[in-house]
């Protein structure tokens, strides 16, 4: 599946208090039916996706929400915090992207190629073994962005191999991005409102 990169919306050069609309002059009983509709209609396709299994559709959910009211800040730009708050919004959009694609868990992957293999068990004809077969591997490179996550990496579990160290640097990028996100949440998203 290939992965969204969201970038920033474009700022108007006018506010939605300057613009003329119907819209401004409906009743509010009308404005909130609407709206109501509205929402029914765009939520209808993230909401029939949904399943209940794992985190992923959370993220669904979220990103559609932060999508929405990105959208929705940004065009109207009421506020003087507008630029940032689009800065945020992507950034935390491109954040959900890679934490549930899982782009830094598998990111050392891309320095390595496999070839898998299937092999009898012995005494259990019916059963299968899994076996990697590591082709080419570039695993330097690959380590070679993160030397302040091998240090973190290699104090916590000392004695790793080359192999090993890439895929423990890789779970660690990928729980930071984890955390990252959600306190770019915690700090930010009470800003994001119109």
């Amino acid at each position: 599946m290939k992965m969204k990169n969201y970038k920033k919306l474009t700022i108007p050069k006018d506010s939605a208090w300057e613009r003329k609309s119907i819209w401004r002059k409906l009743p509010l009983w009308l404005k909130t039916f609407l709206t109501g509709c509205n929402n029914l209609i765009k939520w209808t396709p993230t909401i029939w996706k949904q399943r209940d299994w794992d985190d992923s559709f959370i993220f669904d959910i979220l990103q559609k929400k932060i999508e929405f009211q990105r959208k929705e800040l940004v065009l109207s730009n009421r506020h003087t915090r507008i630029n940032i708050d689009n800065r945020d919004m992507t950034i935390v959009l491109n954040l959900i992207e890679k934490v549930r694609n899982e782009y830094y868990a598998t990111e050392y992957l891309d320095y390595r190629e496999t070839k898998f293999r299937f092999e009898d068990i012995e005494g259990r004809p019916q059963y299968k073994s899994l076996e990697l077969d590591v082709v080419w591997e570039d695993d330097d490179t690959f380590l070679y962005k993160y030397p302040s996550t091998i240090r973190k990496v290699i104090k916590d579990k000392p004695g790793l191999n080359k192999s090993d160290l890439c895929f423990w640097v890789a779970q660690y990028n990928q729980e930071k991005a984890h955390n990252l996100l959600f306190k770019i949440l915690k700090e930010r998203m009470r800003w994001w409102w119109d």
